[in-house]
């Protein structure tokens, strides 16, 4: 299986360094997963493209909402958007607006090892429980993780958008490894949640079926 990958967005400032370095970074790599920002990789594109397409990539989010700065605000939107799970981790509750307080959060004021320390243990549980963290009970799951994590995604970024039915192609566009095989292995796996279905100009794909 592979290595489950944790995309941060925070403000890029000397203030917050450590904050990421010896907290967020260091809690995810212990809990199994990689984590990244945009700031540590190699790209040619515009950077608020590299942003959205590492935010699809990602597995989970860690969002450092401390001060409200506008620009995290808007990619955590983004993230919701496309069914990304996040984590918050905020100096003080206050800055997380009251709408999200019932996402997962951590405060950690101005003590790094508080932050590291409830951290990992939140992004291991997302790790070891990937449809639990996203809001569907374990007992309702009989796909591999992969393939529940998968399938989650795939449901919230329907509902977001308000899709009945999307194609494998766009899927595919969602995550470099939801590949046609496994699009085609999840229908057959959760009937009772995705259908084949042929969308506008014939293309292949399939459709969410609602309760």
């Amino acid at each position: 299986m592979r290595q489950p990958f944790v995309f941060v967005i925070m403000r890029f400032s000397d203030e917050f360094r450590d904050v990421y370095e010896l907290g967020i970074k260091p809690a995810a790599e212990s809990a199994g997963a990689l984590c990244e920002r945009v700031d540590e990789q190699m790209f040619t594109q515009n950077i608020l493209d590299r942003i959205y397409k590492q935010i699809q990539r990602a597995d989970f989010i860690v969002a450092e909402m401390t001060g409200r700065n506008a620009n995290v605000f808007y990619e955590a939107g983004f993230a919701h958007g496309v069914g990304k799970p996040i984590i918050f981790v905020t100096k003080s509750a206050d800055d997380i607006p009251f709408d999200l307080r019932h996402y997962p959060h951590v405060v950690y004021g101005d003590r790094i090892a508080v932050l590291k320390k409830e951290l990992e243990k939140k992004i291991r549980w997302c790790v070891e429980h990937p449809g639990e963290c996203l809001g569907v009970a374990e007992q309702d799951q009989k796909l591999t993780p992969d393939l529940e994590r998968m399938a989650l995604q795939i449901e919230n970024y329907m509902k977001a958008n308000k899709f009945t039915r999307v194609s494998y192609e766009r899927i595919q566009k969602l995550h470099p490894s939801y590949t046609l095989a496994r699009a085609e292995k999840l229908v057959e796996l959760a009937p009772e949640r995705f259908r084949p279905s042929m969308i506008k100009g014939g293309k292949p794909g399939l459709a969410r079926v609602l309760p």
